[in-house]
C-alpha cells in the first residue's frame, strides 16, 4: 500500500515484526521466544489477551508466570501498558482485584467469588492470575485460553499440572480460534543452568506452510481493509463498491479463523527485531560489559547455548575438532559408503557406555589424525539388539568386518557366567536376529580395564586435545553424523573437589537423570563412550609421562596404570588359582 493511499484521519499503526506476526498469524498456540526488550508482555501477552477477551465475551482467561511477584509486579503492568496502547483504560474497560459491577458480572460465564487475583473486563471475561509458586490460585479453576509468561523457570512436571485447567466451555466459545490455545512467551532457556525446555515441543507441532498461507491471507485482508478505509474517507462514499470490499473483508476474516485453528506457531527472535525502540546503542551497552558473552548470545540474540566454556569439563574442545564435509551432500550420511574419511579396507573402532541409554561411537585413525566418524545410540525399551542393528545398517557396506570395541568396566560384569553387557553387544553384531552370521568380528579390548577415573580422564583429554603431544593423534569428529555426541562433549560439566589438599577435577553427571528422550544431546552419556574409544593403554602412556612430571606427587594417570595393573594382577590370580 502506497503512502498517498492512506487517508489524513486514518488509524495508522506501526509496529515491529513481532507484532505483525502476533496479529496476522495468530494461530490457536503461539509460542515465542524472544529476546530481552522484544516487548515481549506488551504487545504478545497484551494483544493475544485482548482478543481473546474480545472475540470470547464472558469467558474465563489465566495468565500464569514463574512467581505472583513477578506476575504482579512486572509483567502485569506491561501487559496493562499493552491494553492502553489499544485503547483499554483501567476503571473504564477493567478492573482489577475488586468485585466488577453486577451487570459486568451478568455477563461472565463463570461463577468468581473471590476477586482478589482477578481483572475483570466490561463484557464479563475475566484473567485470572496464576503462579508456579502459588498453584492454590488456579486450584479448580476452567479456563478457555492460557497464557504463560516466563516459561523457562517452569519445570515439566509443573507445567504440566497448570495445563488440565484448559478446558473451558466448548459449546460457548468453541467456534473462536484462540479457544483451548496457549500463548507462551519467555527468553532462551539454558538448560545447563536448571532452566526448562518443555516449550520446544511445540515446534513439532508447527506447520510452516499453513503458517506461510495464514501470512498471506492476512495480508490481503489487512490490504481490503485499507482500501475500505480509504473508499469510506471519500465524500460521497461509494455504497456498492464498500458493500463489494467489506464481502472481501468478510471472506477473509472467516477463512483466516479456519486456517488458524488448532494451528501452532513458534518463533524464536532476537532483540534486533525491536532496534527502532531499543537502538544500537542499547545492545552495545549489553555486548561491552553490561552483560557476560554467554548471557549476551542467550538472552539478546536468541542463540540456544551451550556450556559456558569455563564450566565445561572438555574445556579445550572447540571448531577446530569438528569437520563437516564428511559427505557430499552436506548431509548426515544415510551408511558408511557415504563418509568420505573412512577407509572401508581397515578396520574400524567403537567405545561403548552402558547406561540408562546405549551409546555407541565409531571411529577410525585416518595417519595423524583420529576421526571420529558416527554416533549411535539406543532408549528404552530398546536394547542390544535394536543398536545392534543400527550398527550393521549403517556399516553394512564395509568391506573390513572387524570392530575393536573399548567400553566401560561395568561391561565386564558377569563375564565368567557369559552375561556381561560386553558379550551381549558382541553377540548381537556378530548374528542378527534370525541367528545368522553377519560376517563381523567384534573383539573386547577392555576385558582387563579397570575404572577410568574421571581426573585422569580430565588430564588425559586436555592433553590430547591440545594437539602437542607428538605420541598422540589429532582428534577430529564428524559434525554431520556425531551431533548427540558433540552436544554431549560440549555440555559435560566439570565440578573441583579436594581430597585433604588435592585438587581433584570430576565431570557432573546430573544430566544422566534426565528423561529419556533428552539423555542423547544433554547427558553425559555420549562422552563417556567417547571417553572408552580414546583412553586405551597405549595413548593413556603417551599422557602419562608428563603427568608424572608436572607434580611431586602420584598423578592422577599414575594412578589408573596402578590401579590397572593390580586388577590385572588380581585376575590373573584368581585364574590361575589351581596352578
Amino acid at each position: 500500500m502506497k503512502k498517498t493511499d492512506i487517508p489524513v484521519d486514518a488509524d495508522v499503526k506501526f509496529g515491529s515484526d513481532a507484532l505483525i506476526y502476533c496479529d496476522w498469524i495468530d494461530t490457536t498456540n503461539f509460542i515465542v521466544i524472544g529476546g530481552r526488550g522484544m516487548a515481549k508482555s506488551t504487545v504478545i501477552l497484551a494483544r493475544r489477551s485482548l482478543r481473546c477477551i474480545r472475540m470470547m465475551p464472558g469467558a474465563p482467561i489465566a495468565i500464569v508466570a514463574n512467581t505472583y511477584a513477578n506476575l504482579v509486579d512486572n509483567i502485569m503492568p506491561a501487559v496493562q501498558n499493552g491494553w492502553k496502547l489499544s485503547g483499554l483504560i483501567e476503571g473504564i474497560h477493567y478492573i482489577k482485584g475488586r468485585r466488577p459491577p453486577e451487570e459486568w458480572r451478568r455477563r461472565c460465564s463463570c461463577i468468581v467469588d473471590d476477586y482478589r487475583h482477578v481483572y475483570s473486563f466490561w463484557n464479563g471475561s475475566v484473567i485470572f492470575l496464576g503462579s508456579l509458586d502459588n498453584p492454590s490460585l488456579l486450584a479448580g479453576k476452567s479456563v478457555a485460553h492460557l497464557l504463560f509468561d516466563e516459561a523457562k523457570y517452569a519445570s515439566d512436571a509443573r507445567a504440566a499440572r497448570v495445563m488440565p485447567i484448559l478446558r473451558g466451555d466448548a459449546v460457548s466459545y468453541g467456534h473462536c480460534h484462540l479457544y483451548g490455545g496457549v500463548t507462551v512467551t519467555t527468553d532462551m532457556p539454558d538448560v545447563t543452568e536448571g532452566e526448562y525446555d518443555w516449550f520446544f515441543r511445540y515446534a513439532r507441532e508447527m506447520d510452516p506452510e499453513r503458517c506461510v498461507w495464514i501470512l498471506r491471507a492476512a495480508s490481503e485482508l489487512n490490504r481490503f481493509r485499507s482500501v475500505l478505509t480509504r473508499e469510506q474517507s471519500k465524500t460521497p462514499a461509494d455504497g456498492k463498491k464498500t458493500e463489494r470490499i467489506q464481502k472481501r473483508i468478510d471472506y477473509y476474516e472467516e477463512g483466516l479463523r479456519k486456517l488458524r485453528k488448532g494451528q501452532t506457531f513458534f518463533m524464536n527472535m532476537s532483540s534486533l527485531i525491536n532496534i527502532d525502540v531499543l537502538t544500537v546503542d542499547y545492545l552495545k551497552r549489553l555486548y561491552n560489559g553490561a552483560l557476560e558473552h554467554h548471557e549476551f548470545l542467550k538472552s539478546v540474540m536468541g542463540m540456544r547455548p551451550g556450556l559456558r566454556k569455563d564450566a565445561r569439563f572438555y574445556i579445550l574442545f572447540s571448531e577446530t575438532h569438528k569437520y563437516s564435509d564428511s559427505t557430499l551432500s552436506g548431509e548426515a550420511a544415510y551408511d558408511c559408503s557415504e563418509l568420505r574419511y573412512l577407509d572401508p579396507s581397515r578396520e574400524i573402532d567403537g567405545g561403548m557406555d552402558f547406561g540408562n541409554m546405549l551409546s555407541l561411537v565409531i571411529g577410525q585413525e585416518d595417519g595423524k589424525t583420529y576421526r571420529v566418524h558416527k554416533s549411535l545410540y539406543e532408549l528404552a525399551p530398546g536394547w542390544m539388539r535394536e543398536l545392534a542393528d543400527q550398527f550393521l545398517a549403517f556399516f553394512e557396506p564395509h568391506r573390513n568386518k572387524v570392530l575393536n570395541l573399548y567400553y566401560d568396566r561395568s561391561g565386564n560384569a558377569y563375564a565368567r557366567q557369559r552375561q556381561d553387557y560386553a558379550l551381549q553387544i558382541k553377540e548381537a553384531i556378530e548374528t542378527d536376529g534370525d541367528g545368522r552370521r553377519t560376517g563381523w568380528a567384534v573383539v573386547l579390548k577392555s576385558r582387563r580395564q579397570s575404572t577410568l577415573l574421571q581426573d585422569a580422564e580430565f588430564n588425559f583429554m586436555h592433553t590430547i586435545l591440545e594437539g602437542k603431544n607428538p605420541r598422540l593423534p589429532k582428534i577430529s569428529v564428524d559434525a554431520l553424523n556425531c551431533v548427540e555426541l558433540i552436544s554431549s562433549i560440549e555440555g559435560a560439566r566439570a565440578t573441583v573437589k579436594y581430597k585433604g589438599d588435592q585438587k581433584i577435577v570430576k565431570k557432573v553427571k546430573k544430566s544422566e537423570k534426565l528423561p529419556l528422550h533428552k539423555l542423547p544431546k544433554l547427558s553425559t552419556n555420549f562422552s563417556d563412550a567417547w571417553k572408552y574409544l580414546l583412553m586405551r593403554e597405549q595413548w593413556v602412556k603417551a599422557v602419562a609421562p608428563k603427568a608424572r612430571s608436572s607434580s611431586g606427587a602420584d598423578s592422577s594417570v599414575d594412578a589408573w596404570l596402578d590401579d590397572w595393573m593390580d586388577d590385572w594382577i588380581d585376575d590373573w590370580k584368581d585364574a590361575n588359582s589351581n596352578l
